[in-house]
């Protein structure tokens, strides 16, 4: 089985969280798709050194939804090229799960092809709420699996609950910011619903 880390928006902290899976599971990294000039699959090895990291697909350089940077490079993304069979691999999308890939192929098509299940990463800033009913319900009306939310940065709690009730999905970690970001990774356990995908 694997996971599909995607998120309500692009720069929410999919990387860290993939990072933080990864960091406490015998798991494989993979982001099919890569674009602008950071590579994430670096980031996770830095934040978690044992991990095996599969290749990406694509290397786009404009930092671009993948149909928007594919252009600019000239390059026509092949999505049977990302039917790639994995198995206890951490996937990690880029952006949100609207975002399009090729014409008629979106990233929550992307998700339904790697066969995972889904958790939602989104930042705890003002809007969060509308972005994540929004994104649950594309998954929804999808009938993709999933496994719930982390929120990076501190979130009230009457928040958590209203997110929850109005989901119906749960929260399952909030993760703080913190300037030792390796560190706090290793110190805060990865919930239940996570580690038996894996087993």
């Amino acid at each position: 089985m694997n996971i599909f880390v995607t998120g309500t928006d692009t720069d929410v902290g999919k990387t860290t969280i993939a990072a933080w899976i990864c960091q406490h599971i015998d798991a494989t990294y993979w982001k099919p798709i890569q674009t602008g000039n950071t590579w994430d699959s670096e980031s996770v090895k830095s934040l978690s050194p044992r991990t095996k990291i599969i290749g990406e697909v694509y290397r786009l350089s404009a930092p671009l939804s993948p149909y928007d940077a594919a252009a600019i490079d000239n390059i026509s993304i092949d999505e049977e090229l990302l039917k790639r069979q994995v198995g206890n691999t951490v996937i990690e999308g880029a952006g949100g799960v609207l975002v399009p890939i090729k014409l008629g192929f979106y990233m929550v098509d992307l998700i339904k092809v790697c066969n995972a299940k889904v958790i939602v990463v989104a930042k705890s800033k003002l809007g969060v709420i509308n972005h994540l009913l929004m994104t649950v319900e594309t998954l929804q009306i999808r009938k993709i699996d999933i496994l719930g939310i982390i929120i990076n940065g501190h979130m009230e709690e009457n928040i958590k609950r209203t997110i929850e009730l109005f989901s119906k999905t749960k929260i399952l970690a909030n993760i703080p910011y913190d300037n030792d970001l390796r560190s706090m990774l290793r110190s805060i356990r990865i919930p239940s619903e996570i580690s038996e995908i894996f087993r």
